[in-house]
């Protein structure tokens, strides 16, 4: 993968070390994050394309969730083959109930918990696991690293929206 054209990093070129130290730090970022928004500006948008501050709150807590439960199976079953997933498109559909600041804030906790006591625990060579989500390959790296990512990219669109709605 390329650097990402909206934030400039680059999954490729992370290291697994780093991304578990930023999988560590995400609870305590998140958390900062949206500290002392109230529920309207946690739910306000800043224009009708842009989420809300607790829709990307949401997002990483599905996505980290998501990796968490996939990473012991890609460890487990080299090769195993996983349908392609829009994360973007199950947004449409939350039901209201999702929408909790609380509740995603302990998800991004305990997922980000279980990907680096797991990933912590593994040997270099795991990382060169193959997998395919959809018609894409991966290494079982990329879990831990899209992850990273996931979460620096989606702290800056929180950091950003909140800067428009307060």
């Amino acid at each position: 993968m390329a650097n990402c054209d909206e934030c400039g990093i680059d999954e490729s070129g992370l290291a697994i070390n780093d991304a578990l130290d930023a999988l560590r730090s995400y609870p305590r970022r998140y958390t900062e994050a949206v500290a002392g928004m109230d529920e309207e500006a946690l739910r306000r948008r800043p224009s009708p394309e842009v989420w809300s501050a607790l829709e990307y709150l949401v997002h990483v807590r599905e996505v980290f969730e998501l990796l968490s439960m996939t990473l012991p199976l890609v460890l487990d079953q080299p090769g195993l083959e996983l349908p392609d997933i829009d994360a973007d498109d199950a947004a449409v559909t939350r039901p209201d109930w999702v929408m909790n600041r609380d509740l995603a804030l302990d998800g991004i906790r305990t997922a980000c918990a279980q990907l680096v006591d797991l990933g912590a625990a593994q040997r270099s060579e795991a990382w060169e696991r193959p997998f395919s989500l959809g018609a894409t390959q991966h290494d079982a790296g990329w879990i831990l690293r899209h992850a990273a990512h996931e979460g620096a990219h989606h702290l800056r669109d929180i950091a950003a929206v909140r800067a428009t709605v307060g």
